[in-house]
């Protein structure tokens, strides 16, 4: 968590540039597949050209994920309900999957819905490392220019994504747990 992405990014960008010998940096795509249609092999090639960035976010968000998911889960195991299960002869494993993790991933799954645009805009500071034309760069640069109607459309565009993520958490939460739900299901 201490360490800056912007540090990882130069660290794994100086590691693909100068000891592994990478030379199509900077693209989503080799050029050999710059005006193809999607197809597998484009997928591929946009896989291994994508996985820096996604290296680092998922690093940097795991964790935070991590912590908070550990603490919820130490608060969680203290509960009644718990003691409950323990005190009826369960297995301890079966009182933590089933009884502690569930209840302790509802601020975590929470949470990723708020992350959502964040993850959408590329991980700002990592797609202008490796100058990947993502929507953090295309952001930056437009508020650098004053262009106002291209800054409103994008904090629109992830005003929008931060809706649908909650959305999204919030059903998966009412999935998760039925007690969430509203409503009168008989």
């Amino acid at each position: 968590m201490t360490i800056p992405r912007f540090l990882m990014a130069l660290i794994i960008l100086y590691i693909l540039a100068f000891k592994l010998n990478v030379q199509e940096l900077g693209s989503f795509y080799s050029t050999a597949y710059g005006g193809l249609p999607m197809s597998l092999a484009k997928f591929w090639n946009l896989v291994q050209h994508i996985w820096p960035v996604v290296a680092v976010a998922t690093i940097g968000g795991l964790a935070y994920n991590m912590r908070v998911m550990r603490a919820n889960l130490l608060d969680t195991l203290n509960a009644q309900y718990v003691e409950t299960a323990r005190a009826k002869g369960l297995r301890e494993s079966d009182v933590i999957l089933k009884h502690a993790v569930p209840n302790a991933l509802h601020p975590l799954v929470a949470y990723q819905g708020v992350v959502l645009p964040y993850m959408l805009a590329g991980e700002i500071e990592v797609a202008i490392i490796f100058a990947l034309p993502t929507i953090g760069p295309a952001i930056v640069d437009s508020m650098k220019r004053g262009d106002v109607m291209v800054t409103g459309t994008i904090l629109l565009i992830l005003g929008a994504t931060l809706i649908a993520g909650n959305i999204i958490a919030d059903m998966l939460l009412a999935w998760m747990d039925p007690r969430v739900r509203l409503g009168d299901e008989t």
